[in-house]
């Protein structure tokens, strides 16, 4: 989910038995907007431009079950208008296995206003930068652990994310100086599943 007007409404994705659209609601859980993509498949929606407009994980198929199925990130009008595909998965890459995100659950940078996400690209995942208009997508880690889940500090100055062996049999939780790209490893190994971090704020 994602929120907007100084997070007084958020967006959410309904479960499929309720909805097959976007809700905006209120922070008492009142509905005031439906947001219809016409697209099979609709999830992770994030609140850019304001919030004028909506990026979104999606795909032409309703589920990874279904052969063919490839999600992408699509950008749309909070008012179900103007719907754009932003990412294309390299055609000529088969390593993805049928279950892994080709484009992950987006973020956004808050400072350079770009779109991050994982895609399993060349044997494993990695995060992905696409601008908002889809006119240029680029690579944006060079690390050798798969990253999937992520998220960029306030100021943009920071990246934290999960990174993981390539066999998968232990995930840390990484700290990455955007500027200097040097990262710190922040978990020890009283765990071996550490995944999906988030910055919060302090009081």
């Amino acid at each position: 989910m994602s929120s907007r007007k100084n997070g007084t409404e958020i967006i959410v994705k309904p479960h499929p038995s309720v909805d097959s659209v976007f809700y905006i609601i209120d922070l008492k859980g009142n509905l005031l907007e439906r947001v219809e993509t016409g697209l099979p498949y609709a999830h992770d929606p994030l609140f850019v431009n304001n919030g004028e407009q909506i990026a979104f994980r999606s795909a032409n198929k309703k589920s990874k079950r279904e052969k063919g199925f490839f999600d992408e990130i699509y950008i749309i009008n909070t008012d179900g208008t103007g719907l754009k595909q932003l990412t294309n998965y390299p055609k000529s890459d088969t390593t993805a296995p049928w279950y892994a995100y080709k484009a992950g659950p987006p973020r956004l940078h808050p400072t350079e206003n770009f779109i991050s996400y994982a895609s399993f690209q060349n044997g494993k995942y990695s995060l992905f930068g696409v601008s908002l208009d889809g006119e240029r997508q680029w690579k944006l880690t060079t690390n050798k652990q798969s990253e999937v889940y992520h998220d960029w500090s306030p100021d943009g100055k920071w990246l934290v994310t999960d990174i993981s062996d390539p066999d998968g049999s232990r995930y840390d939780i990484a700290l990455i100086n955007w500027e200097t790209k040097e990262m710190k490893i922040l978990t020890d190994t009283t765990y071996q599943y550490q995944q999906s971090p988030n910055f919060v704020l302090k009081d």
